[in-house]
């Protein structure tokens, strides 16, 4: 008979490389939820437990998002097995808390703290567009949602900078010459710089050094400059 539905079990040794996890301490390891973003997305009791340190087990991680003191994106999140990916704002606000997923140089993911209005905007590249019922356009993003709009000035590998408290866009970042992006897989992950050339699915970008990527890899996070923080 076939196996239906998802695997329950997850082994260290097949999770991403970025996970920051001991390989060979234990043999099993939380297998994220179907949802946002793809494999390499940390369930949010990483983030809890193994980043952050507000929990030192799997079930303390539990009894925090059960009782309702984490968010993700602006919503309450319970699922240990969420799965939590770039560019996503975790806030706790009992403590006042708050930070937005970035890569860092060797691929993996880290949390980086943020203030003011930027706790409420997040950037969604779009990977995706196509006319819905209503002559409305339909934008697909990185992370796999999607959202309905009457302007049809949004154009593939674009961001949005979308505001989830106002629930509105605050901004379109065409992908354009000189719009500034950031590189969020292969071997130039984690730098930025200002785009200065397109040719088929290669992008040139000048940030410390000029350096060379893929289109798919690219994330535009502003015109000029980032509208976000990313850090040091």
């Amino acid at each position: 008979m076939a196996r239906k539905g998802q695997k329950k079990g997850l082994k260290r040794s097949k999770a991403p490389r970025g996970w920051p996890i001991a390989r060979k301490h234990m043999k099993w390891t939380i297998n994220p939820h179907p949802g946002p973003h793809t494999r390499e997305a940390l369930p949010l009791a990483f983030i809890l437990r193994d980043y952050l340190g507000y929990a030192r087990t799997l079930r303390e991680s539990k009894r925090i998002l059960n009782e309702r003191k984490v968010k993700i994106n602006g919503r309450v999140r319970t699922d240990f097995k969420f799965p939590v990916g770039i560019l996503d704002v975790v806030e706790i606000p009992l403590i006042d808390e708050c930070y937005r997923v970035l890569p860092n140089q060797k691929g993996g993911l880290i949390l980086h703290p943020i203030t003011g209005e930027e706790r409420h905007m997040r950037p969604l590249k779009i990977t995706g567009k196509q006319l819905a019922k209503g002559q409305k356009i339909q934008l697909g993003f990185h992370d796999g949602t999607s959202m309905h709009v009457d302007s049809k000035g949004y154009s593939t590998f674009g961001t949005l900078l979308y505001d989830f408290e106002k629930q509105s866009i605050a901004e379109y970042f065409p992908f354009a010459t000189g719009s500034y992006a950031m590189i969020t897989a292969g071997r130039n992950v984690s730098r930025t710089g200002k785009i200065t050339s397109m040719r088929d699915e290669l992008v040139e970008i000048e940030g410390e050094e000029v350096f060379r990527t893929l289109r798919d890899y690219v994330f535009v996070l502003g015109t000029k400059q980032s509208a976000i923080s990313l850090g040091d």
